[in-house]
């Protein structure tokens, strides 16, 4: 793959905050940042913007039956009847 050229080229902050979510994916999902980058790759990891009810911003992630909410510096799971939850 060609690398993109001019304004379309990724900033250097940008590959360390991607590197960064990756690196939460996989701590999420309990799984290799290899098998995280792979997942994302073939769209087997599905990934939206939100904010929860007080207004903080977090990337909700579900991989198969499994969701999660990663916030900057933390990663919430969703609260279910057989499990305690984050």
């Amino acid at each position: 793959m060609a690398e993109p050229k001019g304004n379309d080229a990724p900033k250097p902050e940008m590959h360390a905050e991607i590197a960064a979510l990756i690196g939460a994916i996989a701590k999420a999902f309990s799984i290799p940042d290899m098998e995280a980058i792979a997942a994302v790759e073939r769209g087997a990891i599905a990934m939206d913007f939100g904010r929860d009810e007080s207004g903080n911003p977090f990337v909700a992630a579900t991989f198969g039956e499994q969701t999660a909410r990663i916030y900057q510096g933390a990663i919430k799971h969703p609260k279910s009847d057989d499990s305690p939850g984050e």
